[in-house]
């Protein structure tokens, strides 16, 4: 019952982050800019601001995503924090609320706890993936070569969704120590992450601004140009 509870306060947190993130959606249609799924963006405003070729191209991308079918119940009560500041001059159109971007936990290769907003005050990008995931791997060269590019602008977050079985931090470790990456990587070794961001889809994306507020996300793997644009957005 405990389990089945958090699951729910997990389903509903996420809803009320996906809802105030629709702040969002006026950042990207004033600059009419395609590719990246923003929160509360319904799919026919996409398609009216995306040129038809990126459009095609982040569908085909969507379609590449790996579906994760983890069981663990959700164990992360830790709510985003609503700014609740009103604009005294507002001309007629209401601005909704910005949601911070919910915390979670997770674990460097040396046990130590990372939590999200230790991060806040440089735009973050977390990457959710696991070694069994092909689009994860494929996009991962990618993600090196932009880390090396804006490691000093831009905290990268490789977030390893451990569930202990299908993915394990042994996994991952070797899989990263063969590959010779330098970006850092973090264990959800208790699905924190993974179930508040609720990131069943693999690989899947987040983009934060400095100030802790989502920005934009992208499930499914990453083309350079979605990239490009997701760190264009978080620099503005």
């Amino acid at each position: 019952m405990k389990s089945k509870l958090k699951t729910i306060i997990g389903i509903l947190l996420f809803a009320i982050l996906v809802a105030g993130s629709y702040y969002a959606y006026n950042t990207l249609s004033s600059k009419r800019e395609p590719g990246i799924n923003v929160p509360g963006r319904s799919s026919s405003d996409m398609a009216d601001n995306v040129d038809s070729g990126l459009q095609d191209n982040n569908a085909d991308n969507n379609n590449k995503s790996t579906e994760d079918s983890t069981d663990t119940a959700r164990n992360s009560n830790k709510p985003g924090e609503s700014n609740g500041s009103q604009d005294t001059g507002n001309t007629g159109q209401d601005e909704p609320q910005k949601i911070k971007a919910f915390d979670f936990t997770v674990y460097t290769s040396e046990g130590e706890q990372a939590n999200l907003s230790d991060f806040f005050g440089k735009p973050v990008i977390i990457n959710f993936w696991a070694t069994w995931c092909p689009y994860c791997v494929e996009e991962m060269p990618l993600f090196e070569e932009y880390y090396n590019e804006y490691k000093d602008d831009i905290h990268f977050l490789m977030v390893d969704s451990t569930d202990g079985q299908r993915e394990t931090k042994e996994k991952g470790e070797k899989f990263i120590e063969e590959k010779g990456y330098t970006f850092p990587v973090y264990y959800d070794l208790d699905l924190d992450a993974t179930m508040t961001y609720q990131a069943y889809s693999l690989p899947t994306s987040v983009f934060i601004d400095k100030d802790g507020y989502v920005i934009a996300y992208q499930p499914g793997m990453l083309t350079e140009t979605l990239l490009q644009k997701g760190i264009e957005l978080i620099l503005d």
